[in-house]
């Protein structure tokens, strides 16, 4: 029996769901802080959660679709290089991971709270923008 993905078909099965739930999850949090409404922090709360974990499987299956690229051999110039950008986001979401797991799934206070959103859209752009690398490399755009 072969398995019936390459390395490469298997990480686009896989890189989808961070871009979506850590998108997803920072705007939930800056519109239940906008509106005061506990549902959309609960709702980012949980985005950030799961795409956290979505980022170990879909990090994985880059490092098996990079044995086909080999665009990890030299990964720098970091702004230039689809893995290395998506790694560094993920430094970053997986900390706002950990200082919200900290709180116990509740947001920081101000003037705190500026800061977690300014982590937060660094993460989202290096996402999407490594996002648009990888679509690049894998020659769909």
């Amino acid at each position: 029996m072969t398995f019936p993905y390459q390395p490469e078909q298997l990480h686009l099965l896989f890189v989808h769901y961070p871009i979506a739930l850590l998108t997803t999850g920072w705007f939930c949090d800056i519109l239940g802080s906008s509106f005061r409404k506990d549902s959309l922090h609960h709702a980012g709360w949980w985005c950030l959660f799961f795409g956290v974990i979505s980022i170990v499987f879909t990090i994985i299956t880059g490092f098996l679709a990079d044995t086909v690229t080999g665009h990890m051999s030299d990964p720098f110039p970091i702004f230039q290089t689809h893995g290395s950008v998506q790694i560094l986001s993920s430094i970053l979401f997986t900390g706002l991971f950990i200082w919200r797991s900290i709180k116990r799934s509740h947001l920081p206070e101000k003037p705190m709270l500026y800061l977690y959103f300014f982590i937060g859209s660094i993460g989202v752009i290096l996402l999407l923008y490594g996002g648009h690398l990888g679509a690049k490399l894998a020659g769909l755009i």
